[in-house]
């Protein structure tokens, strides 16, 4: 179903297990020029516990939508990019209560700029998150962010990037990889022999990802 009631358009697709509570929830952020249906598709392939929002870029690109405009690859626009976060955090605040879902069971699984907007989110508001996904995109740590390194400690990140990413270079996930170890987050990074897409390995082992972490929450 479609809701345009928060404040990102977006699509969303029920769990398909009966909850007794509060549900996790899995918020997909799509890339530059696409728009909310680009990666609903992988939900298939995760969780059936996970309810699933895919959100709608709030800038119009015409086709598709962004997150924000860039003066070049790894530089986002600060005014559009802050927006844009600034929207996604209220959005992210709005979930639990609009779909019954638990505030400490939301993760975020981006794709390329999509991507860049989960790490915003963790490196500003880590405590708002259970966990990001990145895939072929890039941490923006020289973007003007206020970024608590101690809040990252042992936070949940899965990093995927293609050695052969065309639009993103690898060496920006490598950088991220870098820096997340460096602050202890617990972190999962993968390289894959593709471009500026998502491969099948990389959904298995998201979905394999994802489930220990969900397995885990529920033994705590």
């Amino acid at each position: 179903m479609t809701n345009t009631g928060l404040s990102l358009v977006h699509k969303a697709l029920e769990s398909k297990v009966q909850a007794g509570g509060p549900q996790p929830a899995l918020i997909m952020l799509h890339g530059r020029g696409a728009d909310e249906q680009d990666l609903l598709a992988l939900a298939a392939n995760f969780d059936r516990r996970f309810l699933t929002i895919s959100a709608r870029a709030p800038y119009v690109l015409n086709p598709g939508y962004h997150w924000y405009e860039l003066h070049q690859i790894a530089e986002p626009a600060p005014q559009s990019f802050l927006q844009s976060l600034k929207i996604l955090l209220r959005f992210i605040d709005e979930v639990p209560s609009a779909y019954g879902v638990d505030p400490d069971q939301i993760y975020l699984l981006g794709f390329s700029q999509g991507a860049t907007m989960a790490g915003a989110v963790a490196l500003t508001a880590a405590d708002r998150i259970a966990g990001a996904i990145m895939l072929s995109g890039y941490l923006p740590l020289d973007s003007g962010l206020e970024v608590d390194r101690s809040a990252l400690a042992g936070r949940s990140f899965f990093i995927g990037h293609g050695t052969m990413d065309e639009i993103i270079p690898v060496v920006l996930g490598r950088v991220a990889n870098d820096y997340l170890n460096s602050v202890e987050a617990d972190l999962t990074y993968n390289e894959y022999a593709m471009g500026h897409q998502i491969a099948w390995p990389e959904i298995e082992q998201i979905g394999t990802w994802l489930t220990e972490r969900l397995d885990r929450a529920e033994r705590e």
